[in-house]
Parts: structure tokens; sequence; C-alpha cells
């Protein structure tokens, strides 16, 4: 991350912050950031930011709480040195806080439904910052689903369409890798019946409506102790009525659609 921050910041700082040269004396001043509401996530990240460039700084909070106080940080050291990492800082803060903000109430309302239901993030990240959404999502009360590809072994609809069959898949997926979760996707009911038969781990149901997952889960759970997972057409407004039978849900949009929180740095 030492490496990934200083590749961040040149990004941004270019040949040098030349507003603050031309306008200000690089003198000592403290400065203080401002925020919320919502969850944080990334002031671990901020303050590894902070000592690359010798400023001093103060917080009452870690990753993972709720913003109950508007002031996040208070800062001390040299004026160009605030100036220049002021927005990598802020845009660390901002994405990865909106990201934990997003999944807490995700969680919140999927829990009010199904005490024991998992709210996972799926693959879907932006290139380069999969470790630290995924790690938002845990700071938010959510779990990771595969980090990578090598993780487990999840058949979708494409590898089917390129297979010979369900059964097959999985008992050569069995074969190859007997040490790894494996889970399939499903379309309909049918095929989710299919999997759970064949021996998998976990069943994903995809793109399923409320009612017709409920149905499915209730003949599943007739016939097998499966894992059910649910994937796509998952909102907010919508979450709650798919948490009350499932294991777990995956949603795309915890990395993919969260919108920041705001966050400010005022020199004071």
């Amino acid at each position: 991350m030492q490496d990934k921050l200083g590749e961040w910041f040149a990004e941004d700082f270019g040949k040098g912050d030349f507003t603050s040269k031309a306008v200000v004396d690089n003198k000592l001043c403290e400065a203080k950031v401002t925020g919320g509401p919502g969850v944080l996530s990334g002031l671990e990240l901020c303050g590894m930011l902070l000592k690359q460039h010798n400023i001093e700084f103060i917080t009452d909070y870690n990753d993972g709480d709720t913003i109950d106080s508007s002031l996040i940080l208070s800062l001390k050291g040299k004026s160009h040195d605030i100036l220049a990492t002021e927005r990598l800082l802020l845009n660390i803060l901002s994405h990865l806080s909106g990201i934990s903000t997003h999944t807490d109430k995700i969680v919140k309302i999927a829990r009010d439904a199904n005490p024991d239901v998992v709210i996972l993030a799926t693959r879907k990240t932006l290139p380069g910052l999969r470790d630290l959404e995924k790690e938002a999502v845990v700071h938010g009360g959510g779990q990771t689903h595969r980090m990578r590809l090598d993780d487990a072994i999840l058949i979708k609809d494409n590898h089917l369409k390129l297979s010979k069959s369900i059964n097959e898949s999985i008992s050569q997926s069995r074969n190859k890798y007997p040490d790894l979760m494996l889970e399939v996707e499903a379309d309909n009911e049918e095929q989710a019946l299919e999997i759970a038969e064949c021996g998998a781990d976990r069943v994903m149901l995809d793109n399923f409506t409320p009612l017709e997952a409920a149905e499915t889960i209730k003949k599943l759970r007739q016939i097998s102790n499966i894992e059910i997972e649910i994937s796509g057409g998952v909102t907010i407004e919508n979450v709650a009525d798919y948490a009350k039978n499932a294991d777990f849900i995956s949603l795309g949009s915890l990395t993919m659609s969260s919108l920041p929180v705001d966050f400010s740095l005022h020199v004071i």
C-alpha cells in the first residue's frame, strides 16, 4: 500500500502544487477533516498517507465506526504538505466510506428480516482497488465472496454453455479441486434442484424474483442442506424480501454503485 499511495499521490501532484507554491508560505499549520454521516472506511490508509508526508494527525475513530461527530481528523504539518495531500485524502475517505455506509444500510435491512443472512461483495470492483473496496464492505458489516478466481469453484451460465452438463461440471470440479468450495449458478428452479441433487456446496439463484426464490428455496430445503445464495436484481428496496429465505445475498452494487460520503478539509 505504501507504493500504491505513492503512485496515487504522484498522479495528482504532477510536477508540483504550483498554486500553493505561488501564494502560500510553507509554514506549520493546522487543519481539520470533517464529514458524514456514515460508516468510516479508509481511515487507516489515510493515516499511512499522512505519515508519508510528515503530517501529524489525531482521530477518535477507527475504520468501521459510525460517524457520530463530524470531526474526523485533526492535522498538523507544513502547509504545502497538507494542501498537496488534501484531495487524495478526501477521495479515499469518500469512496471507501461510501461503500461501507451503503453496505451497513443493506446489512441492517436484511438482518431485520433474517438475522442469519450474510451479505456478500462480488468481484465487481475497480481494477487495483479490490482489496480496499472489499475491506470497506467488511467495515460495513458484510463479507466477501471470492476475492479471486482461485478462491472457489463458481460454475456460471457461460461455463454450463461450454460444458456437457451440470452433473459432469460438478464431478470434474470435485475431482480436480476437491478442497475448494463448489457453487453453481441457476437460472431457473429446474436447474437449482438439479444442482442440489448433484451435490454442489452452494447454489446461486440468479435473477429470481422474490416469489420465485421463495418457492424454489422451499423445494431445495426439502431435498438438500445445500447453501443458498441469491444474486442479481437485489436492491435496497427488495433485499428484505430476498433475505427472509436465503443464507447469502451477493450484490455488485455494494462496490459499484455506492454513493460517496462527503468529507472536507479546512485549515484552521
